[in-house]
């Protein structure tokens, strides 16, 4: 175990996440128990129980997030509730919030338009629109200028340059009617 806290807190350094150290000693307690440094179901089941802190919640909800299996059972409301309580991270590091509206695209059915779920790069959501959807559905591309209180998280260390967003309720169009919204000022993204 002191092997396991140790890891704990230097991931927790490396993040710049401040956790006391209860706050540690819970988290450390549950990748013991678990086996697991992105234990789904335990955090999901404590979330809903209030057992976890802000920060515990910014430990684990990112790495899930960017690790999730496309079976997650986890609802999207669920993610979006868990993403609410946490610090906004780049890469799973505790960042300053952009301050700037971002455009960003989603592959997606028109049910699952206002989905978390945000690329920065259109041909990553045509990809998502055309091989990431279940059998017989139809997707498309959609857009929207995402304000920056409404990102939760980036994530850029991997081949996505994806954006985890609320997007419900903007205004989220078909790509072919993005010259129908309005550009972000100060484009490309910056801080």
């Amino acid at each position: 175990m002191p092997k396991t806290a140790e890891y704990v807190a230097a991931i927790a350094n490396r993040r710049c996440l401040h956790l006391s150290a209860r706050e540690l000693a819970e988290i450390t307690a549950m990748v013991m128990e678990t086996g697991s440094f992105a234990p789904e179901s335990e955090t999901v089941a404590r979330f809903k129980a209030g057992a976890l802190t802000r920060g515990m919640l910014t430990f684990f909800v990112p790495w899930l997030w960017r690790d999730r299996p496309d079976t997650s059972p986890v609802p999207n409301e669920v993610w979006r509730g868990m993403f609410e309580q946490v610090e906004y991270t780049e890469d799973m590091v505790v960042r300053d919030r952009p301050r700037r509206t971002v455009r960003a695209y989603r592959g997606a059915t028109a049910e699952n338009s206002d989905g978390l779920a945000w690329s920065l790069d259109v041909e990553q959501a045509k990809y998502f629109a055309r091989s990431r959807q279940a059998p017989g559905a139809h997707a498309q591309v959609w857009v929207a200028n995402i304000p920056p209180q409404r990102i939760f998280a980036r994530f850029i260390d991997g081949w996505e340059n994806e954006v985890t967003a609320d997007a419900r309720g903007l205004d989220i169009r078909p790509l072919e009617d993005e010259h129908l919204l309005p550009r972000p000022r100060n484009w490309p993204w910056r801080r």
